[in-house]
This record gives structure tokens, C-alpha cells and sequence, in this order.
């Protein structure tokens, strides 16, 4: 027997066209997707000339169609009674557990009772469902694996807000944090707003204990999606201890003087896939931090920020590691950094494998960094700078097909340790000239072995 079934739906139709359920719908290389909400964040207070007045150009953001989410839709569920059922019986309302979800109740124990159930719950995929229309008012809160389902939701279609008060806060370290759930999936289209704007006015930029907005933990599986977050007193996400991890079509931005703002800090974690996802913040786009190894980056616009960075490594004397990064087809727009890898001086362990391919620079301050003796404003001030007499080894590194313009003087900057230097660095098919018509970009380069093809400008220690 055949069945033909006709649906108006257009997920639907679009599942039948072949469209993608997953990924938002890319023309031509440019990351398009929230070009409306990127142009909606040039009013800030903080800092009027961010996001929009950078990023939200005709040529660079343009409007988007984003297909739905792989889930059941209307006309599936209304063929299938069996699946609403499931379904019903696997989606847990925050509204159902006393959430208030104006913006001013504390939320937070509501939150923690639905995720009691979701965790306990074995049907289907349990899901905590955040409403959208509400925004809900959490403190300092864990969500703590293991669950006994193989996967669980938090699906965030709603807005969630931390305390504007920072005397309000019981845990200064981590605001929303997710602890040993295997398969969590987080995604829904809604907002995470760390509200950092009360932190940034008051702490010196490295010496003041604040909160990191997102913190996942020991989280194998995680998939993150389709979330914007805004605003985190400290870096927005935080992975740490992961495996097998994807993270796509999400927006994180902060202003760019907003101190220690990193869009995703990565450590000690593995098998890291980031992809079609804009980040704009006052540090690090992303940052990969020690025992980290086989991540990947694609299709990433960075900027306002310090972009995508290798490190900071051996901080303290400590021995790290960082192997196996790629980072393609990623676009750095107004940035301090580009392609960065920092090591600090007196440490010890590697950064190898590393390579940078098919990126744009647009007026970024210094495209091209590989900085061996690292430093930063608190460690020179206070004279805790070690003895440069070991460092992190720096070896194995390309970049390669980099064009674009300069908004400094030096395009590219390859500064090794005279003991231990900067081994097998390629550099191949680089083009970078000055935003300022007529005027030469410079190169600095010291203790580097490796070859090169094709660059302007041209590195004489290669």
C-alpha cells in the first residue's frame, strides 16, 4: 500500500526540495545570517560606533532565509499521533514549574525543578522548554549530568538575564553552567544576556573575579545552535573537557572595549567543529587554550575583538599543548588581531600543527602573529614575568591564501624565543597591503625557520 500525504507546510516543502535542515543558506562566502541583528546593535550606550556601523553593510550582510530546525513540524505530529504523545510526554515548561519569566523574579529554582525532571527522564529526547516571549531572571546556576537519557534539550526560545547587581550574585565564577551531560543540545533562537555592562565599569581588565556567562563542562556530544548572547561580564562560553563537539549559526557580541569578553574560550578538549557563526566581543573571537587538540573553525566572522588565537600558552611556567587546528574560510573585519598564536615566556610544552587558510583581513591592526613571548598589561606591571629561559615550542605552522588590508603598521609579526625559536612556519600565498591608500606595511621577524611563497609583504627570515 502506498500513502501519499499532501502538506501545506513549507518546512516540509523544503524537506522535499532538498534544502538543509541544519545550516542557514550562504551566498557567496559571506556569513549573512543575523545581518538584521547585528544592524539592531548599533544604538548600544556602551560604545555607539560597534557591530552595526562595522558589520551591517549591504555588500558583507544580507537577508537570509534559515529553514527550520531538524524537528517534527505541525503536520508531521498531526499524522502521527503516536509522535505527539512521545513528544508531550518528553517537553518540561519552565512556565509549568512556577517561572514567573518577566525579567525581575528570580527563576532560578523553577529552572532547577524542570531540569530535575528532563535529567530523570528516559523518553525520547527530554527537553526543558524556555518559552519564547518571556525573559527569565537566573542567579548563579548548575545543571548536573549524568541525565538518564542518551541526549536532553535545552531548548531556549526565550531570553534569559543575569542579575544587574553584582552583590546579587552567589557564585562570582560561573553563571549558567552545564556539568557531565553527555549529548546536551542547546538551541531554540533565543538570548543569553550576561548583562556585563556593571562588571566592565568597576573591574581593572585581568584583576577582578567575574562571572563567565556559559559554562559547559565534560559535555561529550554537545550541540550548539541557533542562540544569540550578548553581554557576558567575562568570556560568553567556556568548553571545557568536551569531545566531539559542534557549534553553529549563533552570534556573540559585546563592545569592543568590553575587557576579557571572549566569544569561546576551547581547553582541554577535543574533536571541536565551529562553524557559520558571527562573534564580535572585546577579546578573543575564539581562543584555544592548553590540552586542546583536533579543532576546527570555518566559516567564522570575527570582529570588533582580538581574533581567533592559539593560546595564551605556558601562562605561570605552566607545560601546554595544542595540536591540530584549522581555521579556514574565516573573515577578521576591525579587529586588533588576526591569525594568533601566544606562548608566554618561561613556559614549556607545544603548539604544532597548526594552520590558517583562505582568510580575509579587513583593516585588522595585526593580521599575522606568532608571539613566543607573550605578555600582557598585569603581568609587566607587576613584574611576575618569568625568566625567558624555556618557552613553549612553536612548530609546524601555515598560513596560507591570507589577502586583505591593513589597519596598523606591521602586517605580519613572527617574534620567537633566541633559545628555542619558531620551527617549520610556512607562510604561502599572502597578500596584505594598508587601508591607508600609498602607505607600506612593515614585518617583524626573529629566530624562524620555515620557507615562503608568494608574499607581500616579503618576510627576509624566511
Amino acid at each position: 500500500m502506498i500513502i501519499l500525504v499532501a502538506s501545506p507546510s513549507p518546512s516540509s516543502c523544503a524537506r522535499l526540495n532538498g534544502f538543509p535542515t541544519t545550516y542557514t543558506l550562504r551566498d557567496n562566502g559571506a556569513i549573512g545570517y543575523y545581518g538584521d541583528q547585528v544592524a539592531a546593535a548599533t544604538s548600544n550606550s556602551f560604545h555607539n560606533k560597534e557591530y552595526g556601523d562595522v558589520f551591517a553593510t549591504p555588500n558583507t550582510f544580507k537577508e537570509y532565509y534559515r529553514p527550520l530546525a531538524n524537528r517534527q513540524t505541525d503536520d508531521d505530529l498531526q499524522a502521527s499521533p503516536d509522535a505527539l504523545r512521545s513528544l508531550e510526554k518528553s517537553e518540561f515548561n519552565v512556565m509549568n514549574y512556577g517561572a514567573v519569566g518577566n525579567g525581575q523574579v528570580d527563576d532560578t529554582q523553577a529552572f532547577l525543578k524542570a531540569w530535575g525532571d528532563v535529567c530523570g527522564s528516559t523518553q525520547g529526547i527530554p527537553t526543558l522548554i524556555i518559552p519564547k516571549g518571556n525573559t527569565f531572571l537566573l542567579n548563579s546556576v548548575e545543571f548536573k549530568g549524568p541525565c538518564k537519557a542518551a541526549s536532553v534539550n535545552f531548548q531556549l526560545s526565550g531570553n534569559i538575564v543575569a542579575p544587574n547587581n553584582m552583590n546579587a550574585w552567589k557564585d562570582k565564577d560561573q553563571w549558567v553552567q552545564f556539568d557531565d551531560v553527555q549529548g546536551l543540545i542547546i538551541n531554540g533562537g533565543g538570548q543569553i544576556d550576561g548583562q556585563g555592562q556593571v562588571w566592565w565599569k568597576v573591574c581593572d581588565t585581568t584583576n577582578c573575579e567575574r562571572p563567565t556567562a556559559l559554562h559547559i563542562n565534560k559535555c561529550d556530544g554537545l550541540r550548539l545552535s541557533d542562540i544569540t548572547h550578548i553581554n557576558s561580564a567575562r568570556n560568553h562560553i567556556s568548553i571545557t573537557g568536551c569531545n566531539g563537539v559542534q557549534i553553529s549559526d549563533i552570534l556573540i557580541r559585546a563592545p569592543d572595549e568590553s575587557p576579557n569578553t571572549d566569544g569561546i574560550d576551547i581547553s582541554a578538549s577535543t574533536n571541536i567543529n565551529i562553524h557559520n557563526s558571527f562573534i564580535g566581543t572585546g577579546d578573543d573571537c575564539i581562543a584555544i587554550n592548553s590540552g586542546s587538540s583536533h579543532i576546527n573553525i570555518t566559516d567564522v566572522m570575527c570582529g570588533p575583538g582580538h581574533g581567533i588565537s592559539v593560546g595564551s600558552l605556558g601562562k605561570q611556567g605552566s607545560y601546554s599543548t595544542v595540536e591540530d587546528v584549522q581555521v579556514r574560510k574565516c573573515t577578521f573585519k576591525g579587529t586588533q588581531n588576526g591569525a594568533r598564536i601566544k606562548t608566554w615566556q618561561g613556559g614549556s610544552g607545544y603548539a604544532r600543527h597548526i594552520s590558517f587558510e583562505d582568510i580575509i583581513i579587513e583593516a585588522a591592526k595585526n593580521p599575522i602573529i606568532i608571539d613566543q613571548k607573550y605578555t600582557d598589561n598585569l603581568s609587566t606591571r607587576t613584574g611576575t614575568l618569568l625568566d625567558q629561559g624555556n618557552a613553549v615550542q612553536v612548530s609546524d605552522v601555515t598560513f596560507r591564501n591570507i589577502r586583505g588590508s591593513v589597519a596598523g603598521d606591521t602586517a605580519i609579526t613572527l617574534d620567537c624565543d633566541e633559545r628555542i625559536g619558531c620551527k617549520n612556519i610556512v607562510m604561502d600565498s599572502i597578500d596584505l597591503t594598508s587601508s591607508v591608500p600609498g602607505k607600506k606595511v612593515s614585518v617583524y621577524c626573529k629566530n624562524v625557520k620555515g620557507l615562503s611563497t608568494l608574499l607581500s609583504p616579503s618576510v627576509p627570515c624566511l
